[in-house]
């Protein structure tokens, strides 16, 4: 079961992590690597620093579809907070072509806001995914190895 100080813990580390992958793709050249990134490994690195930590102690597959979820959810939140400005801002002062999108949906707040929703959305559930297999493989190798 997930206590509250577990659920602060990852709100702000899922945040942290998004915000610093939405800097990332601010060089056209590594839009795909974030978009990566934020799709697939946010949870796993989440739920390995974690079992790091010492924050989870068994491994449960609710609790990690749970966390995985949380985590990718939230990351998208802290990236979309973080880049969708920033893009915006570099528009404005280099008009680079590669944002220019950025101009079009920061101006279209209707559209926007339901985008970063499902994307959210999109993203805990990927992230689900991934974290559960990450885990799957971290049980396995902590039984072969006892």
């Amino acid at each position: 079961m997930i206590n509250k100080q577990l659920l602060k813990i990852l709100s702000i580390s899922s945040a942290i992590t998004g915000a610093i992958i939405g800097i990332i793709p601010l060089i056209p050249a590594l839009v795909s690597l974030a978009f990566l990134l934020i799709m697939f490994f946010v949870a796993p690195f989440i739920l390995i620093y974690f079992k790091h930590l010492n924050l989870i102690k068994e491994i449960a597959t609710e609790q990690t579809l749970t966390i995985s979820a949380l985590a990718g959810a939230v990351s998208f939140l802290g990236f979309a907070v973080v880049y969708f400005p920033l893009a915006f801002v570099l528009n404005l002062i280099f008009k680079i072509q590669d944002f220019i999108w950025i101009k079009v949906l920061v101006t279209n707040i209707v559209f926007l806001i339901p985008m970063v929703i499902l994307m959210s959305l999109l993203c805990a559930l990927l992230n689900a995914f991934s974290g559960f297999i990450t885990m799957y493989f971290y049980s396995f190798l902590s039984k072969k190895n006892k």
